[in-house]
């Protein structure tokens, strides 16, 4: 046996890869297409450089800074990794965002 000093574990199950990139695809037509938490989201993205951020930075990493939800706007008892694994699958399916 041997040590690899280079080894990383992979992405556990449950866990989210903080590096995936969160691309706006289209804007809802109207307000009530989505939830308002997922219209954060959306808010979010439009506000980005070339409308992409990745999950860190949309959900903030280790509570030092705000993260991009919450200065679009987005309030809630939810940390915003709760808000963004609640609405990621929906936003996909609508054709709002894709993640890579």
């Amino acid at each position: 046996m041997t040590i690899d000093k280079n080894y990383k574990a992979g992405t556990q199950r449950g866990s989210s890869n903080y590096n995936q990139v969160i691309t706006l695809v289209a804007t809802p037509k109207k307000d009530k297409d989505i939830a308002p938490q997922a219209g954060k989201i959306i808010e979010a993205l439009v506000a980005a450089k070339d409308h992409k951020l990745t999950v860190g930075e949309l959900v903030g990493t280790d509570g030092s800074t705000e993260s991009a939800w919450e200065k679009a706007g987005g309030v809630t008892d939810q940390t915003p990794m709760d808000i963004w694994r609640h609405y990621k699958k929906k936003l996909i399916t609508a054709g709002y965002v894709t993640v890579s």
